[in-house]
């Protein structure tokens, strides 16, 4: 019963996700954090087979179950837009870190932040996709701060790295050291990036420098695209949001392979298929309403 019960709370909290107001998403933001706590501490009371901790977590889970109810919630009559699952969106790659041959035929931008409980859950689901598909597979990462004072200093090393070809051993270390740990301050960050082997002279002068500029110019494009929550992705330009099971990543992404592999065969260049196919005939941008 607890168990359920802290689910619906998440599913009420993950709807509130949805809100842009930044004050509404710290909120969020730490009542996700306790929601994890208490999931930890339901687990360890199931093992020891505790009555007196279950009814402690059961008397915690309703008071955070009224702190959720009393959030603001998202006005009816304007719903958050999205974008069109249907349409193909040229989102470029820019200069954003990539994890996977330019010649891939599926190129998945993965939009989300180290301070998103379900970016931590959906990282090891594109993690695995990056094994199952091998070099058919490239992984774009764009930076989409929706919890600004807690994830902002986050995004900016995670950038910093990326200026010295070390993103994904960074973002690694920042899920398992910073995101596990709760810990988001400087000093903790800073020893992440000395953990990364970094050359923290360099490090300091672009989160300093142009990576702030760097990683506001990344919201602004993926707002532009329609992106109003984390995790969200386009697969080949196809919209695709939430800490999905892999298996609806993987449907959406065979189907783009065997798109991809009949235009390659008709004469398309691999190394220019994304750029080519997507990225010039694409959406610029989310629709007017």
């Amino acid at each position: 019963m607890i168990r359920a019960a802290l689910l619906a709370v998440a599913i009420v909290a993950g709807c509130v996700h949805n809100q842009t107001d930044p004050a509404v998403l710290q909120r969020l933001s730490m009542i996700e954090q306790r929601l994890d706590a208490q999931q930890r501490a339901l687990d360890e009371a199931r093992h020891h087979d505790s009555d007196v901790e279950l009814s402690a977590l059961a008397a915690q889970l309703d008071a955070l179950r009224a702190e959720v109810a009393a959030m603001p919630k998202p006005h009816a009559h304007v719903p958050r837009r999205e974008p069109d699952a249907a349409a193909i969106y040229g989102v470029p790659v820019g200069t954003s870190p990539t994890v996977g041959s330019p010649k891939a035929k599926v190129t998945l931008v993965m939009a989300g932040e180290f301070a998103c409980p379900y970016c931590r859950k959906v990282w090891d689901t594109v993690e695995d996709l990056r094994k199952k598909y091998g070099a058919d597979l490239r992984v774009v990462y764009k930076s989409f701060v929706v919890h600004p004072k807690v994830a902002t200093l986050a995004a900016q090393a995670a950038c910093a790295a990326a200026h010295q070809g070390k993103f994904h051993e960074m973002a690694e270390l920042l899920w398992t050291k910073a995101f596990d740990a709760r810990a988001f301050d400087e000093a903790n960050i800073d020893a992440i990036a000395k953990a990364a082997k970094l050359d923290m002279k360099r490090y300091h002068a672009d989160v300093t420098g142009p990576c702030p500029t760097e990683v506001a110019a990344e919201n602004a494009e993926m707002a532009k695209f329609g992106v109003g929550a984390t995790p969200s992705f386009f697969i080949n330009g196809r919209y695709l949001a939430g800490a999905l099971p892999e298996e609806e990543f993987a449907a959406l992404i065979d189907e783009e392979l065997a798109k991809a592999k009949i235009a390659i065969e008709g004469g398309v260049k691999a190394d220019s298929y994304y750029e080519t196919q997507i990225v010039d005939k694409g959406l610029k941008e989310l629709a007017a309403p």
